[in-house]
């Protein structure tokens, strides 16, 4: 027992590898394609693919930067590089470029502080589990957190120009998506306010420290006040950002959810027109910005403590995670000697608080969970590694680490067998929709499997398909979208409606509301379909 002790206690003192840079960006390289070839990179959501739809102007048939979530400055460089070179996926490109540079920073930053084998091979297998979730479900929310990470971590080193590349990179993170960016930076910023010592020595450290983290956040406020001048200069796009704003925060929130499943009116709007919301594919000339505005009024005066259930339900989604990080916090906090002990401690209330605030109105999705944790993982990381000296404490909190990382190991591998079957979904959907040409065309909710294409192939598909996708959910009311102005134009047009079949009920609620708010009966017609989708039409019921 005694020699197995020494043999443990010899392999954590073991001094770790010198990674310099370009060592740790060529791991990462090598990395990073070879998950992607084995994993088969796969957008997480239709949102991604449409967004690189946009830019691509596989949507509307030119470039465009109104990328809706992501800020136009970076939907700017994204339309410049596909006039360059349209033949190829610059939005997928780009986001692996980020993937890679984030890790490899990331890597090297926390390596150089990690000085023993043993804590390197924790950071490795963080590192790589994260990775391998990210390719899996490819998307911005998730490369937004990784990038504004690598910014932020950079903060520790020395430097003025390695600090002016961290704000860079936090920078294009917010760009990506300011809400993830931030969610890093409040997870952070407590750690980022306590200096090696544990604690604060004087005020003019506290102001200094104070602003630096001003600093880093005024270039991304800023960026967010050119994407909202941008989009107020066009009265159309104004009234969009807007309605979309709106319809988000209804079509996210679980208080709408219950709305939709558990009353059988409501007093603002008619049931049956929200539950087409729910399902995006809202008649936006019935639910009006509005309409849609007084119901998430409606939303926003119920009672805090109703409120308060959605945190509990967060709570209880990612239980084994939250027990596993606050045993690892509190072993930590028991450790007087550990550096970062209260910064620890307060980004640890930072998350929980974080999220909990979030759960209010929105549901704690799973990229959104990651965003924040990633930032939280790092922290413990670097304190199991470098600073406690007793070993049993360290195999303990180890432990409870991989633990940890077992929970996002069992979510990629749900995912990957997720993504596996959309693959093939997708493939079968593109060849029924191939039988159409020059045809208008939209997806029942998410009944059409985009994320399943190649996410590097996107734009080249739907250039040979020679359709015209109008996408409902948060794309309704886009004036990219100028063949919708509401239901009718489903019957008057037509307007052929892909669905997954399972999805079919939902049709039936579109056809009463027609006939609720028009005054038209209508009957379906299936044009096309196999075992799993079909393509239907809405039309007037003749006598």
């Amino acid at each position: 027992m005694d020699r197995l002790i020494r043999l443990v206690t010899l392999f954590m003192s073991k001094k770790g590898v010198t990674f310099t840079y370009p060592l740790a960006l060529g791991a990462w390289v090598a990395i990073f394609l070879f998950m992607s070839w084995a994993l088969s990179i796969r957008f997480e959501t239709n949102d991604d693919v449409v967004m690189l739809m946009i830019s691509s102007g596989a949507y509307s048939g030119t470039p465009d930067f109104h990328l809706v979530f992501i800020n136009v400055i970076y939907g700017l460089l994204l339309k410049g590089l596909y006039f360059i070179l349209p033949g190829l996926e610059w939005y997928t490109i780009l986001f692996c470029l980020l993937h890679i540079i984030s890790f490899s920073i990331i890597l090297w930053v926390y390596s150089k502080r990690i000085t023993t084998a043993f804590g390197q091979l924790l950071l490795l297998l963080l590192l790589l589990v994260l990775q391998a979730r990210f390719i899996v479900g490819f998307q911005f929310t998730t490369t937004a957190a990784i990038v504004a990470c690598a910014g932020l971590s950079l903060y520790f080193e020395r430097g003025k120009k390695v600090k002016i590349l961290g704000l860079f990179l936090f920078l294009i993170g917010s760009l990506i998506r300011f809400e993830a960016a931030m969610l890093c930076f409040g997870v952070y910023a407590p750690v980022m306010m306590f200096p090696l010592s544990g604690r604060i020595r004087s005020k003019r450290q506290f102001l200094n420290t104070g602003l630096i983290l001003f600093a880093i956040l005024v270039l991304p406020v800023l960026a967010r006040g050119v994407d909202a001048q941008v989009y107020k200069h066009n009265p159309e796009w104004q009234y969009y950002v807007d309605y979309n704003r709106v319809r988000g925060a209804l079509n996210d929130n679980p208080n709408f959810a219950k709305l939709l499943n558990d009353s059988p009116a409501c007093s603002v709007a008619d049931i049956n027109d929200l539950r087409n919301l729910g399902n995006f594919i809202a008649d936006p000339a019935v639910l009006d910005l509005h309409v849609i505005t007084r119901v998430k009024e409606s939303l926003d005066a119920k009672p805090l403590f109703d409120k308060f259930q959605n945190i509990k339900t967060w709570i209880c989604f990612y239980v084994d995670t939250i027990v596993c990080i606050l045993i690892l916090i509190l072993l930590l906090m028991l450790e007087r000697r550990v550096t970062y002990r209260w910064g620890l401690l307060f980004s640890g209330l930072s998350f929980f608080i974080l999220l909990s605030w979030v759960s209010l109105n929105a549901t704690v999705k799973e990229r959104v969970f990651l965003s924040s944790i990633v930032p939280l993982m790092l922290i413990i990381t670097l304190l199991i590694t470098c600073y406690q000296k007793k070993i049993w404490k360290i195999i303990v909190s180890s432990v409870f680490y991989l633990l940890t990382l077992h929970t996002i190991i069992m979510q990629t591998a749900d995912m990957y067998a997720v993504k596996k079957e959309q693959r093939r979904i997708a493939d079968k959907q593109i060849n029924l929709i191939q039988r159409f040409i020059d045809c208008d065309f939209t997806p029942l909710g998410a009944g059409l499997i985009l994320e399943g294409l190649n996410p590097f192939g996107v734009t080249s598909v739907f250039k040979v398909l020679n359709v015209k996708m109008i996408i409902n959910g948060w794309m309704t009311q886009i004036p990219l979208n100028c063949e919708v102005d509401s239901h009718l134009d489903f019957v008057e047009k037509p307007i052929l409606i892909f669905l997954a079949k399972v999805d079919a009920p939902v049709l039936h609620d579109i056809q009463y509301c027609i006939k609720k708010n028009y005054q038209i009966e209508t009957t379906l017609e299936v044009i096309a379909e196999d075992e799993l989708s079909e393509i239907i039409v809405i039309k007037k019921k003749t006598i």
